[in-house]
């Protein structure tokens, strides 16, 4: 997650990293589009009718899991590099936050008329809740992908400290206890599972400091790359394929594609940001610009809002391949009309709420930091010891 005004005012980013955030939301986008709320498998239809359209709609609709893992490894990547400081992190933090807030109450006010008009309000538990959310987007996780980032951004300069005290072996054996546990275990069969939270975070940071640390053979060689995406490419949608020719009938079922803990997805993610970075640096500032609001796509695309204009428009479309075309052409739609208001909202913002963005940040940090240092001093007074020094500094 690159802010506007970093991709501005510091160094240009590598515009082939900025255009796999756009591919990874178009991932996320398809995956989160409302394929079931149409039947398409047609009971009374032919093995292969049903088998291709089963087909069409796994290879659309399940590659979240990949646009999870690349969205998050972008970040992890240049994270494991460089310097690691709270203050920095609180900033980026902030930054967020004010995004989410927008978002919110701009989707909230949405659902509020789009009830209106249809004169179907909800109870008031549901209002009640949506509502509450939308004033604490981060506390109340109204989306787990931000409130987890935020999480995991406080705790990442301790975690990336940690990490460096290990020796390449144990960070190694680290990896593999960890990918014998979480990474082949198909998504769909066994309970097993560290859910959307910042713990999945925590997984993929681990493995992608070893590539990063101690694997340089592997995050700067293109054929490796390659042999990772096949791997990948084979375990994750081969699987996939099995299944459907014996079961066409079902809503799509997948077993290791479309989870962002499981290896297959992993490899696919891994080897696409390796083959964006070995490439040849392409630096457009469009590119960077716009990339930079593709987290607003996904908090349009998962939000309460788009459920409610999008389910009653597809629920009337039959199992045929003019209505995937329609659903393909609404995600479309949402995709580009995200990215445009959030452009203009960072616009708006340049000249309003962030106007004194430096001040800003500089009153969080100061407050957290007296925060911190009194409870040092309760602390110190309830254990009857002298409070020290900030550790810290």
């Amino acid at each position: 997650m690159v802010a506007h005004g970093v991709a501005r005012h510091k160094r240009v980013r590598n515009s082939n990293i900025e255009m796999v955030r756009l591919i990874a939301m178009v991932m996320i986008v398809l995956n989160h589009s409302p394929w079931s709320a149409f039947s398409y498998v047609d009971a009374s239809a032919g093995y292969t009718q049903r088998l291709g359209m089963t087909l069409i709609i796994s290879f659309l609709s399940n590659w979240g899991g990949v646009g999870d893992c690349l969205f998050f490894i972008i970040s992890a990547w240049f994270l494991c590099d460089e310097e690691q400081s709270y203050e920095r992190n609180i900033s980026r933090c902030w930054h967020l936050e004010k995004q989410l807030w927008f978002w919110s109450l701009s989707l909230f006010i949405g659902c509020l008329i789009v009830w209106h008009m249809r004169g179907e309000m909800p109870e008031m538990k549901t209002l009640a809740s949506l509502g509450l959310k939308t004033m604490f987007p981060f506390a109340a996780n109204l989306w787990w992908y931000p409130t987890s980032y935020m999480l995991f951004l406080m705790a990442c300069p301790l975690l990336t400290h940690g990490l460096r005290l290990l020796t390449r072996e144990r960070h190694a054996a680290l990896c593999v206890g960890l990918l014998l546990i979480f990474g082949w275990t198909p998504a769909s069969v066994f309970p097993l599972d560290m859910s959307y939270s910042i713990v999945l975070f925590f997984y993929l940071y681990v493995l992608v400091c070893f590539v990063k640390w101690h694997m340089p053979f592997l995050y700067k060689s293109r054929s490796l790359a390659y042999a990772l995406l096949a791997f990948g490419l084979t375990v994750g949608l081969g699987s996939q394929l099995i299944i459907e020719c014996v079961l066409p009938n079902r809503i799509v079922w997948t077993m290791w594609m479309n989870s962002p803990r499981c290896l297959s997805t992993i490899c696919i993610a891994l080897a696409i940001v390796v083959m964006a970075t070995t490439a040849k640096p392409r630096y457009s500032r469009v590119i960077n610009y716009v990339a930079a609001s593709t987290l607003a796509v996904y908090l349009v695309c998962t939000h309460m809002f788009a459920n409610l204009i999008l389910r009653p428009m597809v629920s009337p479309l039959h199992p045929d391949i003019a209505s995937v075309g329609k659903i393909v052409a609404m995600a479309a739609i949402i995709y580009i009309v995200s990215l445009i208001i959030d452009i203009l909202r960072h616009w708006i913002f340049s000249w309003t709420v962030d106007c004194n963005i430096n001040q800003q940040n500089d009153w969080i940090i100061d407050s957290l930091r007296r925060l911190y240092d009194r409870g040092v001093r309760v602390v110190g007074k309830f254990m009857n010891t002298p409070s020290g020094c900030n550790p810290g500094k």
